[in-house]
């Protein structure tokens, strides 16, 4: 195998083995459509989607009640967000 060849398969496995790093700790790695582009690839944070829920009830529904009833849509919401985050 020639020398530049051999340089550019090296510098495949390279970038293969750091962008997979790279992924396992949260980061995006937005591949580009030209050899030329490479320099500018694309690597940025991920956050996970965030859901805040706010329960607005009456003064006649005690305080009790009203936490519970937040607490069970937070849940709710929590699993709509992991489910849809969660690979296919």
């Amino acid at each position: 195998m020639q020398s530049k060849e051999q340089a550019v398969r090296d510098a495949a496995v390279a970038l293969h083995t750091a962008i997979l790093a790279a992924r396992e700790t949260g980061l995006s790695v937005q591949w580009p459509h030209r050899a030329e582009d490479l320099p500018a690839i694309a690597v940025s944070e991920t956050k996970k989607a965030a859901v805040t829920v706010v329960v607005n009830t009456s003064e006649a529904v005690s305080a009790d009640v009203t936490a519970k009833a937040g607490v069970a849509a937070q849940k709710a919401a929590d699993k709509v967000v992991d489910k849809a985050a969660a690979p296919s």
